[in-house]
């Protein structure tokens, strides 16, 4: 098993943090493209989903001039810090406050493989080492890249991927059912 930084292992970040629709010229919307901010990612999840703001296809594409797609990793990089999504739609998102985009290098490392690092113990404390501030902890982009990622053979990162999304969808199943059950 190999460590490469985490700069290795993608191949661009997006990084629209502090952007807003008045900074380009514009406003919210009432409809349109859902923008994701830090407080909307938790446990590797979307939460408050009714709470996001949107934006118009123009402003969208102004905002977004690298688009997400399937596979992207978003981590927050302050309030909350160090939430990691792995987003797995073709939804179009406006990347907002606090969050770092990462587009894997595919050919280095399995995008979920990375997301199930990202979220350990190992790289949650790297990122802790990495993190300043005393009242609102956060991390700069550079600090983010330097963070080590262990990664074993590709097949076996896959694997690993399969595995713990194999739990990860267990998990939501077994919650839901209880959702439904209590109601």
């Amino acid at each position: 098993m190999g460590c490469r930084p985490l700069g290795e292992c993608i191949e661009s970040v997006i990084d629209h943090r502090g952007l807003t629709p008045k900074k380009l010229g514009g406003d919210w919307a009432h409809s349109g493209h859902r923008a994701l901010s830090a407080k909307n990612i938790k446990n590797g999840a979307l939460v408050q989903e009714g709470s996001m703001n949107r934006v118009s296809d123009e402003m969208y594409y102004r905002w977004m001039t690298e688009e997400i797609e399937r596979g992207d990793v978003f981590i927050t990089s302050e309030a909350p810090f160090g939430e990691v999504l792995y987003w797995d739609s073709d939804e179009k998102l406006v990347l907002s406050q606090r969050i770092f985009g990462l587009k894997v290098n595919r050919d280095v490392c399995d995008s979920r493989y990375l997301y199930y690092w990202m979220r350990s113990p190992f790289f949650q404390g790297e990122l802790r080492g990495r993190a300043t501030g005393t009242t609102v902890t956060g991390l700069r982009q550079p600090e983010l890249l330097k963070c080590m990622v262990h990664l074993p053979p590709r097949d076996d990162q896959a694997a690993i991927a399969h595995i713990l999304g194999t739990i990860d969808d267990k998990i939501m199943f077994n919650n839901q059912t209880n959702g439904y059950l209590a109601a």
